[in-house]
């Protein structure tokens, strides 16, 4: 077992709707990681059986399943079920609640013009009351203990409205925001609260639907497994309402009734024929070190043995000589890939890629200096690395700057068109122009990842860096634009969000310090080698990477000697 897996071991879990769909899966994902699991559900025949499955796949030493007959839309319930928790185990460690309809039992298809209130409400209060009630109830024991994880199930329609269900779309999208709103409440106590959004899978509320469902529809096993994986992350990730929808292959076919061209494709498949970023420093490349770096980093980052590897595939990093870059670049050799180091500082590049060939495997690092700016290097940059490897897996395009070097902070005001310039180039614009010059090898293989790092300053301004907040706002437009024109094709193209990162990018700020709870950049490749790992049918919209309580944390950060990581 990983070492991400083994965090679960022992916790105690509460799983609500865990007699069927998602939820039943979920309790049997857990189970056999050894969680003292509490299982929840209405129906006390189908809760039975559950706990009984459980139990079989659970490793012979773990807790036995608990199982409660409960109704998650009864307040009393709700409380009862949180008491009973702490008391048989003196805490609660995480939530995840499924519960869930998607029209009231006998409702038909029907129009909100001609809805009788009945079903609207029934909806309602199952899918949203009932996921405000199980989240109230769990949380004094988890914020009395600093700690805990609330997984609400939202679903692709929390996002999108669905004719004829406007019940089921109305309580979906409130999730999300109620989950949002909590998060954001309680993120400073140690308590991460996330939402998930599946697409359609087999199981679950389809079967309440009265139709056939589509052919070739993924078990909800694939959404059991994520679960499992947002538990296991490390506390201080935050994926903001991640969607799991299966991707359509061959153009305008769709996935609803045809049978995905790449189901059969293997993830290491032949590839077809056919920046700029912060200083790394000096020391950590030419200290002699690398042989001990690679033990940290195999150990740190081969954290996914349960999941997908990286083995012999290709991945091109920008900004790869030092901060996220290097550690990514660290964490994909470590978990068997090829990196292709991209900076615009040959000499560095040069100097980086013979430290981590020595330290890994020279037939599977390969340098490129180029700048993120230039069309014609990120051309350059795409045709080398097909050259060199013959096919181009993923890309990560982490090349960024804060503003322009020398500059301050400075109010908009003040900001020059120069200086405006610098940063929108090499951090939206060199975006564009990387991911364009990959698209084609990965829309012609039908499959590939692109991972665009923005910044949690892409969801929220910030005074004094207006370029730059700028530049990470238009990075995930332009993500979320890229990604929906080619998912048909089976291309995934997805935006990180990381919060403070103890980066040289800090060397921009100064006199500035990092802040105390500045994460390792390491943490970030964590996240980044997750997203790379996720089978095809898994789409991770805007994970967030944020110490828990970033900012926050005031007493505790006063206390802490200055330039040190939470």
């Amino acid at each position: 077992m990983s070492s991400a897996w083994a965090r679960l071991r022992d916790r105690v879990v509460v799983v609500t709707g865990g007699s069927a769909g998602i939820g039943y899966e979920t309790c049997l994902a857990l189970a056999r990681l050894g969680v003292r699991l509490v299982i929840v559900a209405r129906n006390q025949q189908r809760l039975i059986r559950a706990a009984a499955d459980a139990a079989n796949v659970a490793p012979r030493d773990a807790a036995p399943p608990v199982a409660l007959s409960l109704d998650v839309q009864d307040e009393a319930a709700m409380q009862h079920l949180a008491a009973q928790v702490v008391d048989r185990y003196g805490r609660i460690d995480a939530l995840v609640h499924a519960a869930g309809i998607l029209r009231t039992p006998g409702a038909r298809l029907c129009p909100l013009a001609h809805m009788p209130l009945a079903e609207f409400a029934g909806v309602l209060d199952i899918n949203l009351t009932g996921t405000y009630l199980a989240n109230r109830a769990v949380l004094p024991a988890m914020l009395q203990q600093g700690s805990g994880d609330i997984v609400n199930l939202s679903s692709l329609s929390g996002r999108v409205g669905l004719a004829f269900d406007g019940p089921y779309c109305a309580s979906k999208f409130g999730i999300v925001g109620l989950t949002e709103a909590l998060a954001a409440e309680v993120r400073g106590a140690g308590v991460r609260v996330q939402a998930l959004l599946p697409g359609m899978f087999t199981g679950g509320v389809w079967n309440q639907s009265g139709l056939p469902p589509p052919t070739q529809l993924p078990s909800c096993n694939r959404v059991a497994q994520m679960i499992v994986q947002m538990l296991a992350l490390p506390p201080e990730v935050y994926l903001g309402t991640p969607v799991i929808e299966p991707l359509s292959i061959e153009a305008g076919t769709g996935w609803r009734g045809a049978k995905s061209a790449g189901a059969a494709r293997s993830r290491s498949g032949s590839a077809p024929d056919s920046g700029r970023t912060n200083d790394v420093h000096a020391a950590a490349v030419h200290d002699g070190a690398w042989p001990s770096i690679k033990r940290r980093a195999t150990e740190m980052f081969h954290v996914t043995a349960e999941m997908n590897s990286l083995a012999d595939q290709v991945v091109i990093i920008t900004g790869g000589t030092g901060g996220i870059g290097l550690a990514t670049a660290q964490a994909v050799l470590a978990d068997g890939g090829k990196a292709v180091i991209c900076d615009v500082d040959a000499a560095r590049v040069e100097a980086c890629t013979a430290a981590l060939a020595e330290a890994f495997a020279a037939e599977r690092v390969l340098g490129i200096a180029m700048d993120v700016r230039s069309e014609a290097d990120c051309q350059r940059m795409a045709d080398s690395t097909l050259a060199h490897f013959g096919r181009i897996d993923a890309l990560v395009a982490s090349a960024g700057i804060l503003r322009k070097r020398g500059t301050p902070p400075k109010p908009l005001v003040k900001v020059t068109c120069d200086e405006w310039q610098e940063v929108i180039d090499v951090n939206l614009k060199g975006v564009f122009l990387t991911n364009r010059a990959v698209l084609p090898t990965l829309v012609q293989q039908r499959r590939g990842n692109i991972i665009n790092v923005s910044s949690v300053s892409g969801l929220r301004g910030r005074a004094h860096d207006g370029p730059y907040c700028a530049s990470k706002f238009g990075v995930i437009g332009l993500s979320q634009s890229a990604a929906d024109e080619v998912r048909t094709y089976g291309v995934k193209v997805m935006t990180l969000l990381p919060d403070a990162v103890d980066t040289p990018i800090w060397q921009q700020n100064h006199p500035v310090p990092p802040p105390t709870d500045a994460l390792a950049p390491e943490r970030i490749a964590e996240v980044i080698l997750f997203m790379l790992n996720q089978p095809d049918d898994t789409l991770l919209v805007g994970p967030v990477v944020a110490p828990l309580g970033a900012r926050t944390r005031k007493a505790v950060a006063k206390s802490e000697p200055a330039g040190t990581n939470s």
